[in-house]
């Protein structure tokens, strides 16, 4: 990330009236440096000792409020949580098998649009499935 976009992140957590506290540089931090969205364990697991479970639950809500990170449901009965990029998205196809969790770089965002006459505020597409490993 870059320090213009990070400086950006920051002003806007002090704008909305709360400090930018260790806890939350950690939690921030864990997310914008994931390879793949994160559990609320997976963040406090990056970040134990430093900040505990409820504050990282605390900041993870702040954070979505926020319009920083966004819920990721991958359809495996509870959420992860991701790094908001400003101009990218991300989807997923995750096997049910082993786990594994792959990051998909395709959207139909401006076709739904156009076929639709909507606006997309927001939106979510993630696919299960076995990798190829555990299909054979």
């Amino acid at each position: 990330m870059t320090q213009i976009r990070m400086t950006h992140v920051i002003e806007k957590i002090k704008n909305a009236g709360v400090k930018f506290t260790r806890p939350r540089k950690l939690v921030l931090d864990a997310l914008r440096t994931a390879r793949q969205p994160l559990s609320m364990k997976e963040i406090h697991k990056r970040v134990r000792n430093r900040a505990d479970l409820a504050s990282v639950y605390r900041t993870v809500n702040l954070f979505q409020e926020l319009g920083i990170v966004r819920e990721v449901q991958l359809g495996e009965g509870y959420q992860r949580y991701e790094f908001i990029e400003e101009g990218r998205h991300h989807h997923y196809v995750l096997c049910i098998e082993c786990g594994k969790l792959e990051d998909i770089d395709i959207c139909f965002l401006d076709r739904v649009e156009k076929m639709t006459n909507f606006k997309i505020l927001s939106h979510s597409m993630e696919f299960q499935g076995l990798c190829h490993s555990c299909a054979e």
